[in-house]
């Protein structure tokens, strides 16, 4: 019969579990320590932890042993962030208690492309929310201004381009 191997939880990370036999790990420790720590709640609550103005150009990226990697939009977000790392983790254990014997120090990472496809998401979904459906109210009135504006242009496929370009633009 094996017995159970007294195991150190504290400094243990997910990587680590992987590594160790199923036998040595207690059912009831081996819950607590997930229970400890969920990363999208880090991720979630990112921004009451540096602000709303940090958290648009940082992101929690991972975690590995014994630090918190974070991505930042430019290498002077990093470097800033770095002298203020002590902190971002007094905010960070102010949230999530049982991280403080698990993070022990903050890597900031430059990572400007991951920013760049953020804003350009944003973009996108902010156009297509501006797109007014041909049955709005709105869309309505702005044909009908349209209409009066250029009612005057001999050309109907031209008056019809004017017409959705004064409605695209308002």
């Amino acid at each position: 019969m094996k017995m159970f191997k007294k195991i150190d939880f504290k400094g243990l990370n997910y990587a680590d579990l992987e590594k160790l036999d199923p036998h040595d790990l207690k059912r009831d420790e081996m819950t607590s320590f997930y229970q400890t720590f969920d990363f999208l709640d880090l991720i979630k609550k990112w921004p009451q932890i540096v602000g709303p103005k940090l958290s648009d150009v940082t992101s929690p990226l991972r975690m590995k042993q014994d630090s918190l990697f974070v991505m930042t939009k430019h290498s002077v977000y990093s470097q800033e962030l770095s002298f203020l790392s002590e902190e971002v983790k007094v905010e960070i254990f102010k949230h999530f208690p049982r991280l403080k014997n698990i993070i022990k120090k903050i890597v900031f990472q430059t990572q400007e492309k991951f920013f760049e496809k953020q804003e350009q998401e944003s973009a996108r979904i902010e156009k297509e929310v501006q797109k007014l459906h041909p049955q709005s109210p709105r869309f309505k009135l702005l044909k009908i201004q349209a209409e009066r504006l250029f009612q005057d242009v001999p050309d109907n496929e031209f008056r019809e381009r004017l017409i959705s370009i004064y409605i695209q633009s308002n």
